[in-house]
């Protein structure tokens, strides 16, 4: 039961206003976790404590043989907790080893028990040779100084944590409590005991007994005593001094009102100081003064007056209102209001105006007679002055005025709910987001949780019909042989896809059936090219554009069984499998990647005539144009659309794409019409809902971060297992698998809920175990019998599609595995769980967040279409990552440019294959790009300021801005050259052989660095393995052996 609170009672019987949200709160929280984050690691033992506290107390010729030992203790640290969790854990888990083993001579029962709690399964030998490593570690120092290491580290943790208000002392005086008889019943009060901290009712109410003794007062009192008078009497004499002589300025009670509220303000002397000065001139020096000195007490002082009497102020205001102050008020004080305030007194004054009339106390204009004695109730107008002030805050503060005007634009296929959605917001993880109605919150000491329920399907519209496979064209049922009809997506999309040649965009969840849609638009194509009953093949080319080679695969093969009765051929173009210009010419739809097809495109001799084939481009997974290939999309949409305009020959663009929050940006960026080719489908379009839970761990430490992270893990599957569900949990490196399986399989049995994971005895379950039994994976072998099972890229296929069917069969309860089963095999779970998302990425050399192309894909596995009513997607990060994963899955950041990252490597490609020759073609090139459009768009993101867009809304001088700052760029690497006098450009051999082989800016500069003519072979060597190109491969210890063998000989 929650205790009652002073402030509480005084929200409730005042009219005090809730505070407004502090804007720079997540920057102040942020600040205070990183401090309470650099406090817990000095209170603790760490691994950089251990080491300095080594070199400082050991002597030179003995600091070599410690550091191998603390090398072994860090080795075995790495193979304990393993090394995909990152160098903080391994340094974490170090510490907990070294803490745990320094004065044992083997691990016995209770340590390797610790451990196993800890780090779940685990290699006796590393435990053992961590052992002895720390043991070899404490015989260095003293029984004094290894005390002095492990006791500053225990004094640190020790102090006591008081909690606020231990030190306030009460008061306990015990007073006679009221007769029952005058207590107040149903929780009614006097009017007279309500509590005000309205000013302007304070000193109305006091002032009424004597309004015209300030004077006096004011000059016959100290300064060191404060009563109910002073700023009433203070401000007059301020008034009087300031104005004599001048036109009348702002009336004695407004100034009180708005110097009290200044003063009961929470803010600083200083801040307060500089508003006053603003507010009072030169002239009210003295008064800043003394309000100042007494600001406190001026406060408290008005809490005590009578609250019963009508304002008096409000009269003012109604002559205000009806003109009888006509005077004009030349150089006083101006009170600037937005045209939502204009609109709010005008309602205001209406509705006075209208009441009037009703009571017959109108005059012969309609004016309101202030002597009827009018009352309005001052807290409602205060109440719709905050709600326009809410609503205030959520408008872009550099939008136009005329964008508020008229009607919001409504697209005939766009079913977007978050529209609604966006109402309503939520504090996570210290960042103000929006989150769908319904969500349920939870936070604990351990974690905190988020949980989207799955949203209801829409429901069908009077005008959807399904479209049927035999009421479709003789091509059409060929390639859909099978089907029955398309579903519910597919049939809205039908006949736009079918029978136009529109540029289309599909935003629809994943699982949607994209892929059908594009199916539409190939059959479409095709029938173009019909004559006589005869496809013409050698007429067109279709190039599907797909992210990944494994996407590839799969597409090539699901496109080859659809059109293999027409007769169209289906290839793969990767740099997988590469193809003859024989076979290219014999194949009729090429299944690529974005950076093939951009190499394919850039050849400016032999590839161009198949470029110009090309009649239909479609492009899976548009939203990763957010990510680092984003800028080959944009390259090849651009290159795309400049060819149909100068060839002017039609080649259609599709985009398929997941949700997106600024989909009519991509939509322009692609030339879509929006009113008939954009197709939004949100989540209630997903053949089976998804619900999902977002979990954040609180804790810092990185050993207890793992422990909580299984904790919550197994808790999450347990609940799945229970409610007889099948599971999925997603791990990020390969090793990972086998230490989560068993580390979630020795949970289950020490808990005794080994029961529920138990595969089901099914007739076939016998002849699946000696399957099991066959297999040379000892892990395999052992998980089976109680329901778990691994799967990753580095298994044997025949083991990989072993799992795969036993999974499907159901014999396999809970399947940990890498993120490569949700790309390449269609393999559903009703939950999936992704633990961590943390994931090394040899490009960068670091540990980086997991992509959110990766996680929708993985929570598109969620729930099996044929059992399940809807399926559960749950993610468990830290909770730092907690609201970067949220905003990212509820569609809150728009999707941003990438191409300046790449500008240079794109725009000399151009150059090298003639496209581009000068400046003012390179900026109508970039016009095309996704860059141009969310510059326009978003131009704080991309460096433009609010004023130079104004001045130039088509960003010409930025585009050309940016062309010559990159032609000098490339000039200097000699891969062009640049006339800046006349802004030609012209290629180089260096530039073309960049763009042909796909050779980055960046290494053609290293390589001009570095070359000379007197390199050796091994220079040469050396130099090329800086490339940039280079930094994602990963060296291997054995390869580390392998070359220092070789370089010895």
């Amino acid at each position: 039961m929650a205790l009652p609170r002073l402030t509480g009672a005084l929200r409730s019987f005042s009219n005090v206003s809730k505070q407004e949200d502090y804007s720079e709160e997540s920057a102040d929280i942020t600040d205070k976790r990183s401090k309470l984050q650099e406090q817990l690691c000095n209170s603790d033992l760490t691994w950089k404590k251990i080491v300095t506290f080594i070199d400082e107390n050991t002597l030179k010729e003995q600091q070599q043989s410690v550091h191998g030992d603390l090398r072994t203790l860090f080795h075995a640290a790495k193979q304990i907790v393993g090394s995909e969790n990152g160098e903080e854990a391994i340094e974490s888990g170090a510490t907990f080893l070294f803490k745990m083993l320094y004065a044992k001579d083997c691990i016995g029962r209770d340590e390797t028990q610790a451990i196993k709690q800890v780090f779940g399964p685990f290699p006796s030998s590393s435990a053992t040779a961590a052992c002895d490593a720390a043991s070899r570690i404490v015989s260095y120092f003293t029984e004094e100084q290894l005390a002095t290491l492990l006791q500053s580290s225990e004094e640190l943790n020790s102090d006591p944590k008081l909690s606020f208000g231990r030190n306030i002392a009460f008061s306990f005086d015990m007073h006679d409590l009221d007769n029952f008889e005058e207590l107040l019943l149903n929780g009614e009060m006097d009017d007279q005991k309500v509590i005000s901290l309205d000013y302007e009712k304070i000193f109305n109410n006091q002032f009424e007994h004597y309004p015209n003794n300030c004077g006096e007062t004011s000059d016959a009192r100290s300064f060191g005593k404060i009563d109910d008078t002073f700023l009433w009497c203070e401000v007059g004499k301020y008034l009087n001094d300031s104005l004599q002589g001048n036109t009348p300025g702002p009336t004695m009670e407004h100034l009180c009102c708005t110097l009290y509220e200044m003063l009961a303000s929470h803010k600083s002397g200083d801040e307060l100081q500089n508003e006053l000065f603003e507010l009072l001139g030169p002239e009210g020096f003295e008064l800043i003064e003394k309000l100042l000195q007494n600001r406190i007490d001026i406060v408290e002082r008005s809490f005590s007056g009578p609250n019963d009497y009508r304002l008096q102020s409000l009269q003012e205001q109604c002559r205000k209102f009806t003109g009888e102050n006509s005077k004009p008020n030349y150089g006083c004080q101006v009170t600037i209001q937005s045209e939502q305030e204009k609109q709010l007194m005008k309602l205001y004054r209406r509705e006075e105006k209208r009441n009037a009339r009703r009571e017959k106390r109108t005059g012969d204009e309609g004016e309101i007679l202030v002597d009827a004695g009018i009352s309005f109730d001052p807290k409602e107008l205060r109440m719709q002055r905050e709600q326009a002030l809410l609503n205030a805050r959520t408008m872009p503060v550099l939008g136009r005025q005329r964008d508020m005007e008229f009607d919001k634009i409504h697209y005939p296929h766009v079913y977007d709910s978050q529209a609604e959605a966006r109402k309503t917001s939520a504090f996570i993880g210290g960042s103000k987001m929006l989150l769908p109605e319904a969500i349920e919150r939870e936070n604990n000491k351990m974690y905190e949780e988020v949980k989207i329920p799955h949203s209801e399907a829409m429901p069908m519209g009077l005008v959807e019909k399904p479209v049927y496979i035999k009421d479709l064209d003789e091509i059409g049922q060929l390639a859909f042989k099978g089907m029955k009809r398309l579903n519910r997506i597919q049939s809205i999309v039908f006949e736009t896809a079918y029978n136009t040649n529109e540029n289309m965009l599909i935003c629809a969840p994943t699982g949607a059936g994209k892929t059908n849609i594009a199916m539409l638009t190939v059959l479409h194509e095709i029938r173009q090219h019909v004559q006589q009953g005869v496809i013409k093949k050698d007429e067109f080319k279709i190039v599907y554009v797909a992210p990944m080679k494994a996407l590839a695969a799969e597409m090539t093969n699901y496109f080859s069984k659809r059109l293999e009765p027409l007769g169209i051929m289906v290839k793969e173009l990767t740099g997988d499998m590469q193809l003859s210009k024989s076979e290219i010419l014999r194949t009729q739809m090429l299944v690529t990647t974005p950076e093939k097809w951009d190499v394919v495109t850039r050849k400016s001799v032999g590839d161009v005539a198949l470029s110009q084939l090309v009649k239909l481009l479609i492009l899976d997974e548009v939203h990763l144009l957010h990510e680092d290939r984003g800028p080959v999309l944009e390259s090849l949409v651009a290159r795309t659309l400049r060819q149909v305009e100068s060839t002017q020959s039609m080649i259609r663009i599709l985009g398929l794409s997941a949700t997106l929050p600024n989909y009519l940006d991509v939509a322009t960026f692609l030339h879509v019409n929006p009113y008939i080719g954009l197709f939004y489908f949100d989540g209630r379009f997903r053949p089976v809902p998804l619900g999902q839970t977002f979990i954040g761990i609180k804790t810092t430490n990185k050993v207890q971060q793992l422990i909580n992270m299984d904790e919550v893990c197994y808790e999450n599957v347990l609940k799945q297992v229970t409610a007889g569900h099948q599971v999925m949990v997603f791990v990020h490196a390969r090793n990972a698998t086998v230490r989560t399986a068993m580390g979630l399989r020795e949970k289950a049995k020490n808990n005794g809920h080994i029961c529920y994971f138990l595969p089901t005895q099914g007739p076939d379950y016998g002849q699946s175990e000696k399957q099991v039994q066959k297999s040379r994976n000892k892990q395999l072998r052992e998980m089976f019998p109680d329901g778990f099972s691994i799967h990753h890229a580095g298994m044997l296929r025949q083991d990989r599609s072993l799992v795969e069917n036993l999974f499907s069969r159901g014999y396999i309860k809970v399947l940990v595995c890498t993120a490569t089963l949700a790309w390449g095999v269609n393999l559903p779970a009703h939950a999936v769980i992704i633990k961590g998302t943390q994931i090394y990425a040899a490009k960068r050399g670091s540990f980086v967040d997991l992509g959110i192309l990766d996680v929708m894909q993985i929570f598109g596995r969620a729930g099996r279409p044929q059992f399940d009513k809807f399926g559960e997607g749950v993610i468990i990060t830290t909770h730092d990552k907690l609201s970067h994963y949220l905003t990212l899955l509820t569609q809150q950041n728009p999707i941003e440019s990438q191409f300046l990252e790449s500008l240079a490597d794109h725009l000399n490609a151009e150059i090298a294959l003639g496209t581009v020759t000068n400046v003012e073609e390179a900026v109508k090139w970039i016009s095309y790009t996704y860059l141009y459009v969310r510059m326009r768009a978003n131009p704080l993101v991309y460096g433009i300021s609010h004023k130079a867009y104004q001045m130039d809304p088509s960003l010409e001088k930025h585009r050309e801005q940016l062309v010559i700052e990159v032609g000098r760029k490339l000039d200097k690497a000699r891969m062009i050259r640049f006339e800046e006098r006349t802004g030609f450009f012209s290629s180089t051999d260096l530039g073309r052989i960049a763009s042909h082989y796909y050779i980055k800016y960046n290494t053609i500069e290293t390589f001009n660095e570095l070359f000379d003519a007197h390199k050796t072979e091994g220079d040469i060597l050396a130099i090329v393995s800086k490339a940039e190109e280079f930094e994602q491969i990963k060296v291997r210890m054995f390869h580390t052996s392998f070359f220092k063998k070789n370089l010895l000989l």
